[in-house]
């Protein structure tokens, strides 16, 4: 081990400081008049003087006993929360409820993966349950006042534990969550933990807050965050069926609609990412996945610089938004086109799409490939251009009717729900 002395020991160079300070003249020429430009370039070349006869950095760490670690040791920067209280977690049982859309089924899978890598058990009684987590909707009035209504209930559970060794926390995940934010944690107490949709990754530390008697919140919102990197745990019936999202967000801002305040702006899941989720399903015998997404067929991805490109995205003859088009990116042909690839025997859905982003070569490619379902969910709305207006959906009755026209076109016998 190498010491080094105290620092800043300059007794021996302090009358050198203060004499550096005072005012002088440096020579006899500079008592005597003489242009300003001179003056100067006396008065420079005096203070360079000084400068390179003052103290060095040498000199001010000098003598100082600093204990430094020996090569090939590593020492590890105090985290956050002390290293022993994220060992709490290795005997910890959490329940999740999960309200609302597939995509709070996805969360759910998410967050699971997130804490189990953490030490954290999973419980299907909630009896047994040390944190109840629960993945909230918000899209409706009655879906969040299921939620109150639930919360009263695991209120009373909660203060019967208290007089126990092993208290519950209470945690709303979600898009609940990312709308009403304090008001979750300060109406009568009843949460402990509060997580929006990009802040799952998060979810070890507000617990670990949470244990520690405080309650802890966060619903930032990002506009990078896919997951990409944490594979979910999949609960698919009979494992004959899977969801796989591929982006998250939404850019349409719809007049009557929550989702771009609740789950960001639109950003998709790297190829690489979901073309492993769908074969690792391949291999566990899963025969239909449905590709996920708020705006699924908006897919646009741009993780890598080969992607950019100066070529504008292509939308349905007569459809608009309310957005600048955007430009670039592989998208929702590209990615449907390399997952029907895995395997030629899974078969591929997706929901929920946007009317407008059905190009024809998206329509083309659905009629090609066999294990691409002819069916297509398309949201109609309204029947009224006035109303559709009103809603900022981007297109008229007349639109809507001739993409319908145009889809039975080119995809003879498809369903269009």
């Amino acid at each position: 081990m190498r010491t080094l002395k105290p620092f800043f020991c300059l007794s021996k160079h302090w009358a050198l400081l203060r004499w550096l300070s005072k005012p002088r003249t440096c020579s006899n020429a500079a008592r005597t008049p003489a242009s300003s430009g001179e003056r100067r370039k006396v008065v420079s070349d005096s203070f360079r003087s000084q400068i390179a006869s003052g103290p060095r950095f040498q000199d001010f760490i000098k003598g100082a006993s600093v204990t430094l670690p020996a090569d090939g040791e590593h020492t590890e920067e105090p985290g956050y929360l002390p290293e022993d209280l994220w060992m709490v977690a290795d005997s910890r049982k959490v329940y999740f409820e999960t309200y609302g859309c597939q995509m709070n089924v996805k969360d759910t899978e998410i967050a699971w993966s997130i804490l189990q890598k953490k030490g954290y058990q999973r419980t299907a009684d909630l009896k047994q349950a040390d944190v109840v987590l629960l993945v909230t909707c918000s899209i409706r009035e009655k879906a969040e006042q299921t939620i109150w209504n639930r919360l009263q209930q695991l209120a009373a559970m909660k203060k019967k534990r208290l007089k126990t060794n092993s208290p519950m926390k209470i945690g709303i995940l979600g898009c609940m969550a990312e709308r009403l934010k304090m008001e979750l944690l300060d109406r009568e107490k009843l949460v402990d933990v509060l997580a929006g949709p990009d802040a799952y990754r998060d979810l070890p530390r507000l617990l670990t807050v949470a244990d520690g008697g405080q309650q802890a919140s966060n619903v930032l919102l990002s506009l990078e965050e896919t997951y990409a990197d944490i594979m979910p745990i999949q609960h698919a019936a009979q494992g004959h069926s899977a969801f796989v999202s591929i982006m998250r967000g939404c850019d349409n801002m719809c007049s009557y609609c929550i989702v771009p305040f609740t789950r960001g702006r639109e950003r998709s899941r790297p190829i690489s990412s979901i073309l492993e989720e769908v074969q690792m399903l391949s291999d566990q015998g899963v025969k239909e996945v449905t590709l996920l997404g708020q705006n699924v067929n908006s897919y646009r991805e741009i993780s890598e610089e080969q992607f950019y490109s100066s070529e504008l995205t292509k939308l349905s003859r007569g459809f608009n938004t309310i957005y600048q088009t955007k430009q670039g990116g592989l998208r929702f042909s590209d990615l449907l086109d390399q997952v029907s690839r895995v395997d030629p025997d899974m078969r591929i859905r997706f929901t929920s799409p946007h009317p407008k982003d059905f190009p024809d070569e998206v329509l083309h490619l659905i009629a090609e490939r066999q294990n691409i379902c002819k069916q297509i969910h398309l949201p109609a709305q309204s029947g009224s251009s006035q109303v559709l207006k009103a809603m900022r959906r981007g297109y008229t009755r007349e639109a809507y009717l001739d993409l319908v026209y145009n889809i039975k076109r080119i995809i003879p016998g498809n369903s269009v729900i």
